[in-house]
């Protein structure tokens, strides 16, 4: 099979950003298929230009392990102001006109939104192929904007967003949901069940063996604290992320003069904000990193012991979550603590570490400073087998290749008689 794929912000090798796409493909291809990721030059997690550095040129192609990317040159932007619209509507532009002048014919497109005109240019370029659209649904807009506070579901843009995601639903030939409960979402919005295919995201069982070696900034950093507990967070700097319950905690916790420590890696919206409070309220015992390559994170992770998940509590994660940095803790065998309101999580599934659905910091604080070494690695050990059980990309490659062969042949027959009807009424 021949697939394309629509993500204005897959990152591939080497980088720093969401490798789901990549870590799909490169299984793809080597069950026999042709992947080709169209992304955007400017990383999004880095706010800089990677790939097309001093190009005049608004795109370029590149392999790697196996799989196409073509890397489209889009407008700059440095804060979540209005250049950021300018960024998605140029990589729409480019996106749509690059790929329509491909002289092959994919079998099927997957339109991902991470924004919705990305998933609507997968749309476009299906209709124009006569080829299979996959809906990607990542983070259910326009309804985590309004769960999560963003925005009014009076507001004129949350009107326009949901008329287009109930146009892409429609149109899809396949519903990709990464979220175990977000088939009853797609059902609320009056979407037959048949057409959804949860595929969550994984972890790269080769990427702990593969991964490259650190800085020495940050090697020194974890070397310094090698003595002490390491409680980490590797990810986002947003508001969703609630990272204020990690420096309550770690306040907490440096007046009981334990050896603790938290180390947050990342970047973000509120990471300015969180450094300020950190100097203002002199807390000693939280280190803040910088975003690092994907590779990177394996050998970072050897040294924790625990890895962090804070999430506001929101309405939106009733339908389940999915998130990169769940998977690549439990992945490393580390125990993993949720601090939010929902059920059902990997975690629990796995009892490989602890939910705390409210008091955060004061339960956090009771996890950590009564919880023996021994257990912490019992509680890994059961995070790690269950991903390779569950959330191998090698597993989710496989189920994701069984749902298209099954459509690609179902659509080719629905052709082939449309097809031999067209001729006998000649």
């Amino acid at each position: 099979m021949n697939i394309w794929i629509f993500n204005h912000y897959a990152s591939g090798a080497n980088s720093s950003g969401g490798t789901r796409h990549f870590d799909l493909a490169k299984q793809l291809v080597k069950m026999g298929h042709s992947v080709t990721i169209y992304a955007s030059s400017f990383n999004h997690q880095l706010l800089v230009e990677e790939h097309l550095v001093g190009s005049k040129s608004i795109h370029k192609e590149s392999i790697s392990e196996g799989v196409k990317f073509v890397w489209i040159k889009t407008t700059p932007y440095y804060k979540n102001n209005f250049k950021r619209v300018f960024n998605m509507l140029s990589y729409t532009k480019r996106a749509y006109t690059i790929a329509r002048k491909e002289s092959s014919r994919p079998d099927i497109v997957i339109g991902s939104l991470v924004h919705p005109l990305a998933a609507y240019i997968g749309y476009l370029i299906a209709k124009k192929y006569n080829s299979i659209f996959y809906f990607e649904e990542r983070d259910l807009w326009p309804q985590t904007l309004i769960d999560l506070g963003k925005m009014s579901p009076r507001n004129p843009v949350i009107y326009i967003l949901s008329k287009i995601e109930l146009f892409l639903f429609r149109k899809a030939n396949r519903i990709i949901f990464l979220f175990d409960k977000a088939v009853n979402y797609g059902e609320s919005k009056g979407i037959s069940r048949e057409k959804f295919l949860y595929i969550p995201n994984g972890f790269d069982m080769d990427r702990t063996f593969n991964s490259i070696e650190l800085s020495t900034e940050i090697k020194q950093v974890l070397k310094n604290l090698e003595q002490q507990m390491i409680a980490i967070y590797t990810g986002a700097h947003g508001k969703a992320n609630n990272l204020d319950v990690i420096l309550n905690t770690a306040s907490q916790i440096m007046k009981k003069e334990t050896q603790i420590h938290f180390v947050l890696i990342g970047d973000g919206p509120e990471k300015e904000r969180l450094v300020k409070r950190i100097k203002r309220e002199k807390i000693t015992n939280v280190t803040m990193l910088p975003p690092v390559k994907k590779e990177m994170i394996p050998e970072i992770l050897k040294y924790a012991d625990v890895g962090l998940l804070p999430l506001v509590n929101s309405p939106v994660f009733k339908w389940g979550i999915s998130p990169n940095k769940l998977f690549d803790y439990m992945g490393a065998s580390l125990p993993v603590v949720i601090l939010c309101d929902v059920e059902g999580t990997p975690v629990e599934l796995a009892s490989g570490g602890q939910v705390i659905r409210g008091n955060f910091e004061e339960e956090l604080v009771n996890f950590l400073t009564h919880i023996d070494k021994s257990e912490l690695v019992r509680l890994g050990n059961n995070s790690r087998n269950y991903v390779e059980k569950n959330h191998s990309w090698e597993r989710l490659a496989t189920k994701l290749e069984a749902q298209m062969i099954s459509d690609v042949n179902k659509f080719n027959k629905n052709n082939l008689i449309k097809s031999d009807l067209f001729e006998k009424n000649i």
